[in-house]
């Protein structure tokens, strides 16, 4: 397959609509990806469709496709699924080149009827050349192309227009959406994602050989509940881990997630044996969830590939502190303790360990100067001892009256750190119990990413995380 045998589902130079009715009281999904469309800035030439024809957002609505007098490179469906096979006729008699299929009511219901449907359009497809994706799912979001499918839900804030190098395959809409936001919001941007569904006609292999020779993509990652080639899948896998990291998200693992991947997306689920027989032949990371998904990709993003195991922790408060020598432990990694050399020169530093903890974890006390902190940090990064280093932040734990204080001197530290240290850092951000914590949670969490640092809610995802990472390295170090 060539490598730009895909580029026109990412960069269309004209979309039609169907579905959109005029009618401002009678808003729907073809509304929204209209919005979504507009909102995000896309460059082409966008036509509604809808029989009853009239006007939305200055562009006329069109009520039958031969209307339209312009070229129609990319059609979104969101009309019912009765109605498709007769839009995918007139996609034919009009030189469409690809169509996505929001709706659902195919092969994913309890229905033969359903069944029969998504075969007889998949038919009239293949014989008039065009490709569909889907039926049942979201679609595409490229920011370099202006495709996107979040912009004006209600009560929701449009996704990234911002390009990035992390390329995502889900075959769930909801999940892919969960993706694009919490990566975006930790500073991991997307070259390209799709949402592909009940996978018709196009599917994951075609994706996945496709984003193997994406050069903007650099991460790929997928979500996958069943697959229809097993060994096309196989070798694409095997190519696609050859040129750069893959992360999977397998979901349908045990019999009842089986059993929702058929009701969701028609997919067979397979054997959990034979899948993870099949990700440690090929070398690819497995994870068990979403979260898991965009922890991994954020460290094959914006870390350093440590040396060894060795990791200090370093932050406020004893108590998070013992905890996270248990979480760090229990994921496979060392806390070493810190060389007597070593904490008499932090020691020096602060003056006294009253109050504080330098045997790592350590718990440095809040009020100290940057100086002082960069200083002690820089001192136990540069330990022969230490190969990662992360930064821990329970903004809960801080007096109320002197938390925002305390979180501009932290971020203003790790600031310093980012450039000063060789080695691997890391930053975690505790999930904040109140709303003021939650805020300045946020805002820090958000410069953080601007810097490119790994940013984690708890210790136990980073330390995982990071585990996951010295294996891939492992298997991948000449």
């Amino acid at each position: 397959m060539s490598s730009h045998s895909l580029d026109f589902l990412f960069s269309p130079k004209s979309i039609a609509l169907a579905g959109v009715s005029a009618d401002a009281a009678k808003p729907g999904p073809a509304q929204w990806y209209l919005m979504s469309l507009i909102k995000f800035g896309f460059p082409g030439k966008i036509y509604p469709l809808h029989p009853s024809g009239g006007e939305i957002k200055g562009l006329r609505v069109y009520k039958h496709m031969a209307e339209i007098q312009g070229e129609v490179d990319y059609v979104v469906s969101a009309v019912s699924a009765r109605h498709t096979p007769q839009l995918i006729h007139d996609c034919v008699a009009k030189g469409v080149r690809a169509a996505h299929l929001f709706t659902s009511g195919y092969s994913e219901i309890e229905d033969s009827d359903g069944k029969r449907l998504e075969e007889d359009v998949l038919q009239i497809a293949r014989e008039g050349g065009v490709r569909l994706i889907g039926p049942n799912c979201m679609g595409i979001y490229c920011p370099s192309g202006g495709m996107t499918f979040a912009g004006d839900y209600p009560d929701q804030s449009g996704f990234p227009s911002r390009s990035g190098s992390l390329g995502l395959i889900s075959q769930s809409g909801g999940n892919c959406i969960y993706c694009i936001r919490e990566a975006s919001e930790r500073g991991l941007f997307f070259s390209k994602a799709v949402s592909y569904g009940n996978a018709a006609d196009l599917n994951e292999c075609d994706f996945l050989e496709y984003m193997t020779d994406d050069p903007e993509t650099k991460i790929i990652a997928m979500y996958i509940e069943g697959i229809k080639d097993g060994d096309r899948f196989k070798r694409a896998l095997r190519q696609a881990e050859r040129a750069k990291p893959v992360v999977i998200y397998k979901a349908g693992y045990t019999e009842t997630g089986a059993r929702a991947c058929a009701s969701h997306t028609s997919a067979i689920a397979g054997s959990t044996d034979a899948w993870q027989a099949l990700f440690k032949q090929v070398g690819v990371i497995q994870v068990t969830g979403m979260s898991e998904l965009v922890d991994i990709s954020i460290t094959l993003a914006f870390m350093k590939a440590p040396g060894g195991r060795n990791v200090v922790v370093a932050g406020s408060g004893g108590g998070v502190g013992v905890q996270a020598a248990d979480d760090i432990t229990a994921a496979g990694l060392h806390l070493p303790f810190l060389h007597v050399d070593l904490r008499r020169t932090l020691r020096g530093i602060y003056g006294t360990e009253a109050g504080s903890m330098f045997r790592n974890p350590l718990d440095i006390p809040p009020l100290g100067s940057i100086d002082h902190h960069v200083g002690a940090i820089q001192a136990v990064a540069d330990s022969k001892d230490i190969d990662i280093v992360i930064m821990q932040f329970p903004l809960d734990l801080w007096a109320l009256s002197r938390r925002s204080v305390l979180m501009e001197h932290f971020i203003e530290v790790v600031t310093a750190l980012r450039k000063s240290i060789a080695k691997p850092l890391a930053v975690v951000l505790h999930d904040s119990i109140t709303v003021q914590a939650r805020r300045l949670e946020e805002d820090a969490r958000a410069r953080f990413a601007a810097l490119q640092l790994p940013v984690y809610p708890s210790i136990s995802r980073a330390a995982h995380a990071i585990d996951r990472y010295i294996r891939y390295n492992s298997r991948h170090r000449p």
